[in-house]
């Protein structure tokens, strides 16, 4: 299924080998990845939001969302990584110019991974690519607590690219059939939380830590106040750095949801 997904989105032509490959990134979580799978030195041009390094050579001048062929093709790129909310036009005129494209997948719970084996075959790190991509997808535990993640006003659902990895990490959505939804306080107080994680935009990498701010915020609603979640503390927060991007940094955002402090070692 993932080969016939490469040729449809690529053309018929056989990919470049990896030596031959100079991409350019329209996606931070792609980029990431890019990085875990040692292909770092292959990126040629990526967006201001790319988490490279501060002295890595590549370009910094794409814009997924006001892309510029001419621009583009100044660096003699041979594959383009485009979202999965790519304009079609777009993808469709760099393989008009002569570049190989990979869109990345519709979001679903597994679509991380579905992506990073994607790119392990675009860089000739399939081996590579097949020992980080199980750690992302779903792997349902018997009575997992809920935890609610809340990033910039939206609330993440099962469904989202957040959902494999909240699993993996023993966790589960509250949220089960939908990806994202517009933060309501009657909907949380109809699901019942058993914990919340709100990811603050900010692009550092830290821990997540209990949040006192947006406790005190959830105390103030009336429709919430009274929540187990709430009235435990088992309120969190963390950054929106490359660790939480549709891309290989959610493996270490595993290790951190993995941490998260129980109502047994948070004093409300």
């Amino acid at each position: 299924m993932l080969r016939l997904l490469l040729v449809l989105l690529c053309g018929l032509g056989p990919w470049l080998a990896a030596d031959e490959l100079r991409i350019v990134s329209y996606s931070p979580g792609a980029t990431q990845t890019l990085i875990d799978l040692n292909a770092a030195d292959k990126i040629v041009g990526a967006t201001a939001w790319c988490p490279l390094p501060k002295d890595h050579p590549a370009s910094r001048t794409c814009d997924a969302f006001n892309p510029d062929l001419e621009s583009l093709l100044q660096l003699k790129p041979t594959c383009v990584i485009l979202p999965r909310l790519a304009n079609p036009l777009w993808a469709n005129r760099c393989q008009k110019a002569g570049l190989k494209v990979l869109v990345l997948s519709a979001e679903n719970k597994n679509s991380v991974a579905a992506d990073v084996r994607a790119l392990g075959a675009l860089v000739n790190q399939k081996s590579l690519a097949e020992k980080l991509a199980p750690n992302l997808e779903a792997q349902p535990q018997p009575n997992p607590r809920s935890l609610l993640i809340i990033w910039d006003g939206m609330m993440a659902g099962n469904h989202s690219y957040l959902g494999g990895p909240i699993t993996a990490a023993g966790y589960q959505s509250p949220l089960a059939s939908i990806t994202w939804q517009k933060l309501d306080w009657e909907t949380v107080a109809q699901i019942k939380p058993d914990a919340f994680l709100w990811i603050e935009n900010n692009s550092n990498n830290t821990n997540i830590i209990p949040s006192e701010s947006r406790l005190a915020e959830l105390k103030k609603v009336p429709a919430v106040r009274n929540l187990v979640s709430v009235q435990s503390g088992q309120v969190f927060s963390t950054t929106s750095g490359s660790d939480w991007l549709p891309g290989t940094g959610l493996c270490r955002a595993l290790d951190k949801l993995r941490a998260l402090p129980t109502p047994n070692t948070v004093t409300p």
